[in-house]
């Protein structure tokens, strides 16, 4: 072949290089993934050919890396973090920049990892009394520093996933919308359509709030209907029922793309808080499952029989009410895989992307679909929480990638092993790639400022992706679409 022939090489097995192999391989899948006939397949096809650059790119790097003969001598990046003693933010390495926050930088070259720049955020909660808000950050600003300047916070981390690459995206969804659980200041704005890992604060009867990550889903959920009709404005009826009792059900793309109405039964397609108009099935009715949403199935016997169904003027809407434990939570985001776990009660010692509904073609389908089975170095976001005695740490780590001098990347395990490394017993995945963000208030320049290299031409904005220098530069970012923001004190 051809592709095996480089700067003289006759192609035969001896002359071979890894570089070689990798173009043939890069080559050789882009054509597979090009002439498929399979309809779901072909409809993904530039987001597979994204994902095998990326997938050939980071192992290029590595096998490059163990190639060189100077690899043996660099640390590995748990290494790297023993050698700064950044377990503790008594260690000269962090900064705290206000009390409670404490800032820190991993960055150097790594016999793993390759250059890694990681940023780390350590959060004391009992000293900073630090509350979390999290947010739909589309209907606000999408700039992270102008975001957290007028919410009154003193850090700030993107947040969860949101539809990005879906080649199926359909009204009412829309590009960008949040994926999953998103609680703000009480108010469910999504409902736990997955059960996913979630960041989550609750507010205990002391006054005192208290962070968790959890796994919350859909079981449990109370669903309150209303039913109203433009006929009869003064005639309002409501039904409310509990997922995983009665027989009430929810269908999502985890588990199947449609859904068969079972004899006896309706069919109500939400996506968030929304019905889908005129989608109220019975009885033998296939149902399309909605990208982002559900099918909620639920017994006949159960509709109010009040209500006229063939109405074309009738509108409903859905509200949603956590269960117990979950129900006095202020603020949530979620994301997932859990990474890791030390408590039993869980049991995740490890990660288990099925048992969190990343498959099917649940989004993000780079993660239910990962073709790589978690071998690409990208850029990453995690969370972690780290307990001594009565003292609790939030820890996060904005990790860069995509940046062949300074930050290659890290896998999902890799995250997972650098979250262990700081100290956590317990720690989650967020959104990565090129929306991953980090942003601190700099007292010295009094001003907040962003700590992760740019990995993506999406946006250009003075001031953002400078890399801690502090110095404003006119580099790109993408926009953030949900945020983490961090509120000292007692600060609404």
């Amino acid at each position: 072949s051809t592709l095996l022939k480089d700067d003289g090489c006759n192609g035969n097995g001896d002359d071979v290089t890894t570089k070689q192999l990798l173009r043939l391989a890069l080559h050789r899948r882009t054509v597979q993934i090009l002439s498929t006939n399979d309809p779901v397949l072909s409809q993904r096809r530039a987001l597979r050919v994204r994902a095998l650059v990326d997938f050939i790119w980071s192992q290029s790097l590595v096998l490059g890396l163990k190639d060189s003969p100077d690899n043996d001598a660099n640390p590995t990046l748990a290494q790297l973090v023993d050698k700064h003693r950044l377990q503790s933010t008594s260690s000269p390495g962090y900064t705290e920049f206000s009390p409670g926050f404490h800032h820190a930088t991993i960055e150097g070259i790594t016999v793993d990892y390759g250059p890694v720049h990681i940023n780390i955020l350590r959060i004391d909660m009992k000293q900073s009394s630090c509350r979390m808000k999290c947010i739909d950050a589309r209907d606000t600003c999408t700039d992270l520093p102008t975001l957290a300047k007028q919410m009154g916070a003193i850090a700030a981390i993107s947040g969860g996933f949101f539809l990005y690459s879906e080649p199926d995206i359909e009204l009412p969804s829309k590009r960008t919308d949040p994926v999953g659980l998103l609680v703000s200041d009480g108010t469910s704005v999504g409902p736990p359509v997955f059960r996913r890992s979630t960041i989550l604060q609750r507010k205990g009867e002391n006054g005192c709030r208290d962070i968790g990550l959890d796994k919350v889903g859909m079981e449990g959920v109370t669903c309150t209907f209303t039913f109203k009709s433009t006929n009869n404005k003064s005639t309002e009826h409501t039904m409310k029922l509990i997922v995983g009792q009665d027989k009430v059900q929810c269908i999502h793309r985890g588990n199947a793309e449609e859904v068969m109405i079972e004899e006896n039964h309706y069919g109500l397609s939400i996506i968030g808080s929304t019905v889908v108009p005129r989608k109220l099935a019975s009885s033998s009715t296939v149902m399309p499952v909605p990208l982002a949403g559900f099918v909620f199935v639920f017994p006949q016997s159960l509709f109010p029989n009040e209500i006229d169904l063939i109405d074309d003027d009738l509108t409903i809407g859905v509200t949603y009410e956590l269960p117990r434990p979950y129900n006095n939570v202020e603020n949530a985001i979620a994301g997932g895989p859990m990474f890791f776990s030390d408590h039993c009660e869980n049991g995740c010692p490890s990660m288990d992307l099925p048992s969190e509904d990343f498959k099917g073609s649940a989004p993000p389908v780079t993660f239910s679909q990962d073709e790589t089975h978690d071998h690409n170095l990208l850029p990453r976001m995690g969370v972690g929480i780290a307990k001594s005695g009565d003292d609790e740490q939030l820890v996060c780590v904005a990790v860069d990638g995509r940046n062949l001098d300074r930050a290659l990347g890290l896998t999902l395990q890799g995250t997972s092993d650098l979250l262990r490394s700081l100290g956590c017993q317990k720690a989650m995945n967020l959104d990565g790639g090129s929306s991953k963000r980090m942003v601190i208030w700099d007292p010295n320049l009094e001003m907040h400022k962003v700590v992760c290299l740019s990995t993506t031409e999406i946006k250009a904005n003075a001031g953002e992706n400078k890399g801690g220098s502090g110095q404003a530069t006119a580099e790109p970012s993408r926009p953030v679409h949900s945020a983490i923001l961090f509120v000292p004190g007692d600060e609404k």
